[in-house]
């Protein structure tokens, strides 16, 4: 599967999100309320324990990642995908 899509389902599953035809890889999910701060770390905490990645503080500051394609970008980095 897809490491976009992957992500997607994480968190899609994780925050009981309808997926509508408002929700994609390209929405901010902050933005439109679908993810919270506290929801953010939940993501990264996932994703590090999925992928065996470390997300650094570096990282959120400079790597956008608002959208599940910003995200699923800064993961392929890190695994080197």
């Amino acid at each position: 599967m897809d490491i976009t899509q992957e992500i997607s389902d994480i968190i899609v599953s994780m925050f009981d999100i309808e997926v509508d035809e408002g929700f994609d890889a390209d929405v901010n999910v902050f933005d439109y309320g679908y993810i919270d701060s506290l929801g953010a770390v939940r993501i990264i905490t996932e994703l590090e324990a999925r992928y065996g990645i470390e997300i650094t503080q570096r990282d959120l500051m400079l790597c956008p990642m608002s959208t599940i394609n910003e995200i699923a970008a800064v993961v392929k980095e890190k695994i080197g995908a």
